[in-house]
C-alpha cells in the first residue's frame, strides 16, 4: 500500500472526532477554571494540576490537529481539512490570555525549590525553568490574545498560499504538464537534456506565482520583525536560538568552520563540472547529475530492502522500528497532484507512532529520504517513552537520528560495493546530500539573515532573486556556473514561510555535522555507543544542545569538532574526484 493509514489517530471527520473536539474545548474550560483559582492555590499544587492538564490536553490536540493536517498534506485543496485547522487554532487561542498569566506566575516561583516536593515538578523542571526565561518576552495579555488571533489570518495565511501555489502549480514540459515535485525530480535523470529542461521549466513555471509568493514571504518576515521587536528580542535570530537551546557560540563555532572548508566543496564541484565537460564551474541544474555506472531506478520494495537490512545492521530496535513502519502504512509515498513537496516526518507519541511523507520516484536519494525520515520516526518513537511535556525537541537536535540513520544506509551500500563506477555513484550521491546540507544551507543563510536585514520594509521578488544568486555565489564560490544559478530557491522551500521556525536552516548542517561526529564514535566503540544513543535521543526533550552534545563527549562551542566532522566529509571529497579523475 503506496497511501498511508491514518485510522490509528481518526477514520475521517467523523462522529468521535466531532467528540474529542468537544472534549478539548473542555479542557479548555477546566484549564480556565484552574488558572481562575491560581493564586488561592499553593504553588507546588497548582503546578501539579497545570501540567497534569497540560500533558492531557497535549496527547489530545497532537492527535486532533495532525488528522487533519496530514490530511491536508496529501490534499491541499480539502477545505474540509483546513475548516478544522482553522477551528483548532481557534480553540488553542481561546486559552492565550490563561497561558500569558500562568507564565507570568511561574517567573515568580522558585521552582528549584518546589521540585524538591513533587515529581512532577521535578519531571519538567527544564520545561518550567524556560517558560520562566520567556515570560520576559510576553506582551499584554490583551495583546497576546489579539496575536493568537490574527496571527492565522496573517503569517499563516501567507504561509498557506505558499503551500497552495506550489503544490497546485502545473509545469510546462514538453507536451505535457506535470506537479512541481515531479520537475523538480527530473534533476536526478539520467538524460542531461532532461535535466536542463527541467530546470528552465521550472524557472519558467516560477513566473506564474512569484509576485503572490514573494509578497507573502515579505510579509511573514516583516510580522515575524515587528513581533520580535515588540517581544524584545534582538533579532530573528536570537529568538531561533533560544527556542533552539543553542548559544550563539556555538551556532558561530559551525558557521564559521562551514565557511573554513567552502573551498574542499568547491573542489569537487569544479571536478564533476570537468567529468561532465563543462568548463565554467557546475550547472545549478546538474548539482544531482548521477554519475557512475549505478543508474537504477529503485522499486519502493526494493527500498524497503535496503532500509531494513541497513538498520537491522545497527541495532534491533530501529530495524524493528522501520519494519512496523512499513509493514503499518505509516508512509505516503509517491508524488501526486495536489499533494505537497518535499517529505516530512510527523511523530506521534501520543499513539507511539509516526507518519511519513515521501515523493518517491526512484533514485538512490529517493532511498536515503525514506531513511532519513525514518530517523525522525525512530527519534520520536524513543522519546515517546518519556512524559507527554518532554516530547518535544529542538530543530538543530532534530536532524541528529535522521541524518544518522541516512548514514548507516549509504555506508551498508558502500561496504557491498567493489567496482569504481558503483561506488562513485553511491558515494557522489551521499556527496550531494552532503553539499546541500553544509553549502546550501550556508547560501540558505546566507539568505535569510539579508532578509531579516531588510524585512523592515516590504521586499520585492526581484531583490529575492538578486540576494538568492549572491547567496549562492558566496556559498559556493566558484564551483557552480555562475551564469546558471537558481535565483528561485526561496520560492520553493516551505522552511522560510513559517512565522515560528526562522532560520530552519544551520539545524539540518548541525545534525549532519553532530551525526558525522556520532557516526566517528559508534565506530570506535559499537557496543558503548549503542549503550548511550537512546539515552541521548531521550534527552533531547529536557536539555540544552550543549548538555546533550557534552552526554556523548562532544564540546559543540569548540570550532575543532565542527572542523573533525568537517573532515570526514573532505575524505569523501578525494575519493569522489580521484574516482573522476580516473575518467
Amino acid at each position: 500500500m503506496s497511501n498511508w493509514n491514518l485510522d490509528d489517530l481518526y477514520q475521517g471527520f467523523n462522529e468521535k472526532y466531532l467528540k474529542d473536539i468537544e472534549t478539548l474545548k473542555e479542557q479548555m474550560l477546566s484549564f480556565q477554571q484552574l488558572v481562575s483559582q491560581m493564586q488561592a492555590m499553593k504553588p507546588v499544587a497548582f503546578l501539579e494540576a497545570y501540567l497534569t492538564s497540560q500533558e492531557e490536553t497535549t496527547k489530545l490536540a497532537r492527535s486532533l490537529s495532525a488528522f487533519a493536517s496530514l490530511t491536508m498534506s496529501t490534499d491541499v485543496t480539502n477545505q474540509e481539512a483546513l475548516g478544522y485547522l482553522s477551528k483548532l487554532q481557534q480553540i488553542y487561542s481561546s486559552v492565550t490570555k490563561e497561558n500569558v498569566m500562568v507564565s507570568r506566575y511561574i517567573a515568580t516561583l522558585d521552582l528549584q525549590e518546589l521540585s524538591n516536593h513533587s515529581e512532577i515538578i521535578k519531571t519538567y523542571l527544564f520545561q518550567l525553568n524556560e517558560e520562566k526565561e520567556s515570560a520576559r518576552h510576553l506582551l499584554s495579555e490583551k495583546e497576546e490574545v489579539l496575536y493568537a488571533k490574527l496571527r492565522p489570518l496573517s503569517s499563516g495565511s501567507w504561509s498557506q498560499l505558499q503551500g497552495l501555489l506550489t503544490s497546485n502549480l502545473n509545469v510546462k514540459m514538453g507536451d505535457k504538464e506535470i506537479t512541481l515535485s515531479e520537475v523538480r525530480n527530473l534533476a536526478y535523470d539520467n538524460d542531461k537534456d532532461i535535466r536542463k529542461n527541467a530546470y528552465e521549466a521550472e524557472l519558467k513555471a516560477y513566473e506564474q506565482i512569484d509576485d503572490a509568493v514573494a509578497l507573502a514571504l515579505s510579509n511573514i518576515k516583516r510580522e515575524v520583525t515587528e513581533m520580535n521587536t515588540l517581544r524584545g528580542y534582538d533579532s530573528a535570530l536570537e529568538k531561533t536560538l533560544i527556542s533552539s537551546r543553542m548559544q550563539k557560540e556555538t551556532l558561530d563555532a559551525m558557521i564559521d568552520a562551514m565557511k573554513d572548508y567552502r573551498q574542499h566543496f568547491e573542489r569537487y564541484l569544479k571536478a564533476k563540472a570537468t567529468y561532465l565537460g563543462y568548463e565554467n564551474g557546475l550547472p545549478f541544474y546538474e548539482l544531482f547529475a548521477p554519475v557512475g555506472k549505478l543508474d537504477k531506478n529503485y522499486t519502493y520494495e526494493e527500498a524497503k530492502a535496503i532500509v531494513n537490512e541497513s538498520f537491522y545492521g545497527f541495532s534491533k530496535r530501529l530495524g524493528d522500528f522501520s519494519t512496523r513502519a512499513f509493514n503499518e502504512n505509516w508512509i505516503d509515498v509517491y508524488p501526486k497532484k495536489g499533494k505537497r513537496g518535499g517529505a516530512f516526518c510527523s511523530n506521534q507519541q501520543q499513539i507511539k507512532q509516526s507518519r511519513i511523507l515521501t515523493n518517491f520516484t526512484g533514485s538512490l536519494s529517493d532511498v536515503s529520504t525514506i531513511a532519513h525520515e525514518l530517523g525522525h520516526g525512530y527519534h520520536g518513537d524513543v522519546i515517546s517513552d518519556e512524559k507527554p511535556l518532554n516530547w518535544g525537541y529542538p530543530m538543530p537536535l532534530a536532524e541528529t537520528a535522521s541524518i544518522f540513520c541516512e548514514t548507516i544506509v549509504t555506508n551498508n551500500l558502500l561496504s557491498k560495493l567493489s567496482n569504481d563506477d558503483e561506488i562513485l555513484s553511491v558515494l557522489e550521491i551521499a556527496l550531494q546530500g552532503d553539499t546541500q546540507v553544509i553549502i546550501d544551507i550556508l547560501s540558505r543563510y546566507f539568505f535569510e539573515t539579508k532578509l531579516f536585514e531588510n524585512s523592515t520594509g516590504p521586499i520585492s521578488k526581484n531583490q529575492m532573486k538578486t540576494w538568492m544568486v549572491e547567496a549562492q555565489k558566496e556559498a559556493y564560490l566558484e564551483g557552480l556556473d555562475h551564469e546558471n544559478l537558481h535565483p528561485y530557491m526561496w520560492l520553493n522551500k516551505g522552511h522560510y514561510y513559517s512565522a515560528g521556525l526562522n532560520f530552519y536552516n544551520f539545524p539540518y548542517a548541525f545534525g549532519l555535522l553532530f551525526g558525522k561526529g556520532l557516526y566517528a564514535k559508534y565506530l570506535e566503540n559499537k557496543d558503548d555507543f549503542l549503550r548511550n544513543y537512546d539515552k541521548l535521543l531521550m534527552l533531547t526533550g529536557k536539555a540544552s544542545v550543549e548538555d546533550v552534545a557534552m552526554s556523548m563527549g562532544i564540546d559543540v562551542k569548540d570550532k575543532s569538532f565542527w572542523h573533525q566532522s568537517l573532515n570526514e566529509v573532505v575524505k569523501d571529497i578525494d575519493k569522489v574526484i580521484s574516482l573522476f579523475q580516473k575518467k
